[in-house]
């Protein structure tokens, strides 16, 4: 067993305890690579995203859309355990019971009714936030209609949609909704809710490409809230993609507001919504995460 890793701030320590870890060093053996060096961390970071090409079975493709591979059963068992030390499970709970804001990340249909229930029975559990956020994107969901009827919510044609339904299924806001958009965003907010709610449909910065993680945080800054200096932050998401997420989160909300941010993930493992996580998945988000913290890096060194 590993000790599981404090996930890696805006801290150039905390970085490289993180990317010289056991768990990391275990890993990266078991595939063949040396140990990363501690210093300089420009250098051990670029080395560490060289290495995680190996697991790059995205390809550029959609996640719904990746294959993978399978492995002997003693890898399997490292690669799940040290990717458990790295942060990719055992993130459920919040550290503390009071944030200024929830925020639930975007999703397929299935993904969305996991992470909306989730938050909901954190917030009912009674960790209080003034409001919660669920940040979508207009990126069109094919052939999750059948998911949507099943799941008793109306149609999902969007991400944004899917944020939208299972969230108003979940926390059920009182009041009406209040709609505002653009040419490509749009917000549905519930201002008589408690918390107050809000549904985003991000725009991209990136032309000709769907948002992604990043565009969500600085849509929700922009559009909806811009958090004070100090606001505590709770983010919602699946286990495996709290590292990276978090890790966004620190570069476009804690660099440039301020604010601390704590990131948790419901269980792939027990979910009634969505099947366990892939056992290649875990490394492909563990190459997210080493891709996010890079960009944290650069952010730090290079600040606009």
């Amino acid at each position: 067993m590993y000790t599981t890793e404090p996930l890696p701030t805006a801290d150039a320590d905390g970085m490289v305890r993180w990317l010289t870890s056991p768990a990391m060093t275990a890993l990266l053996d078991a595939f063949g690579f040396p140990p990363l060096p501690g210093a300089p961390l420009t250098e051990s970071l670029a080395l560490a995203d060289s290495y995680s090409d190996r697991w790059d079975y995205r390809q550029g493709r959609e996640r719904i859309a990746t294959t993978g591979e399978t492995f002997p059963a003693d890898l399997d068992a490292l690669i799940r355990t040290t990717t458990t030390a790295l942060g990719l499970a055992d993130r459920r709970k919040p550290q503390d019971t009071s944030y200024d804001h929830l925020l639930v990340l975007g999703g397929g249909v299935r993904t969305m009714m996991a992470r909306s229930t989730f938050a909901a029975d954190i917030v009912r559990s009674g960790v209080h936030t003034s409001t919660v956020a669920g940040l979508g994107s207009l990126r069109v969901l094919d052939h999750q209609g059948g998911a949507a009827r099943k799941l008793g919510l109306r149609s999902c044609p969007t991400e944004g949609d899917a944020v939208h339904e299972t969230l108003r299924a979940t926390f059920r806001p009182a009041g009406p909704v209040e709609p505002r958009s653009g040419p490509d965003w749009w917000v549905r907010s519930y201002l008589d809710a408690t918390p107050q709610m809000h549904v985003l449909a991000v725009p991209s910065t990136r032309p000709g490409i769907r948002a992604n993680t990043a565009d969500g945080y600085t849509g929700w800054a922009d559009l909806v809230t811009q958090p004070a200096a100090g606001a505590r932050l709770l983010l919602v998401t699946t286990d495996l993609f709290v590292p990276f997420q978090h890790l966004d989160a620190v570069r476009t909300l804690g660099l440039r507001f301020g604010c601390t941010i704590d990131t948790i993930g419901f269980a792939t493992a027990a979910n009634p919504y969505v099947a366990p996580s892939r056992t290649f998945e875990l490394l492909q988000e563990l190459r997210a995460a080493i891709r996010a913290l890079r960009r944290l890096h650069d952010a730090l060194l290079h600040p606009r």
